[in-house]
């Protein structure tokens, strides 16, 4: 199976169940209280940003320094 067709058969089939789980309200207020729940807030969320930001920037630099 060609990669194309297999990311085509994922991104279809987490639309499909998407649909499935949003249509019952009380799975669908469950899974937005887990996402709520998942969620980073407040200085969690700046610190998680900051090491994101960090990383990326590491990693620019790194593909700048080994590049020849």
């Amino acid at each position: 199976m060609r990669p194309g067709y297999l990311i085509l058969f994922l991104v279809t089939l987490s639309a499909v169940i998407g649909l499935f789980m949003s249509r019952d309200p009380e799975r669908a207020e469950r899974l937005s209280q887990m996402y709520r729940d998942a969620a980073f807030s407040g200085e969690s969320r700046q610190i998680v940003l900051a090491l994101l930001a960090v990383g990326i920037g590491a990693f620019i630099v790194y593909l700048t320094v080994t590049r020849r």
